[in-house]
């Protein structure tokens, strides 16, 4: 199995911001959605937690079946990972 971080930011760790951070994540991931869909189940998504430390970092993970879509899904959206939560339009972006 192949994985390829989309998201990757630190997020405040409080319980009053987990609608913001779901919210974000379903928003930055709508385009990948789609793309996944058009795969046949080749494509899958993980949400987690860094590990502990200073920050609580939010990590989110494409997971490939075979490593043509690997590549595919590496050609079309690059390898740069989100790392910024823009709170007016609650997406990830590049900082």
């Amino acid at each position: 199995m192949y994985k390829h971080r989309i998201i990757e930011c630190i997020v405040n760790d409080s319980s009053d911001y987990d609608y913001v951070y779901d919210s974000a994540v379903q928003n930055t991931l709508d385009e990948y959605f789609r793309w996944a869909d058009s795969q046949n189940g080749a494509v899958s998504f993980e949400k987690s937690w860094g590990e502990p430390s200073y920050s609580l970092c939010l990590q989110v993970d494409a997971k490939f079946e075979d490593k043509d879509t690997y590549a595919l899904f590496k050609l079309v959206y690059g390898n740069k990972p989100y790392n910024k939560l823009d709170t007016n339009t609650l997406e990830f972006t590049h900082a």
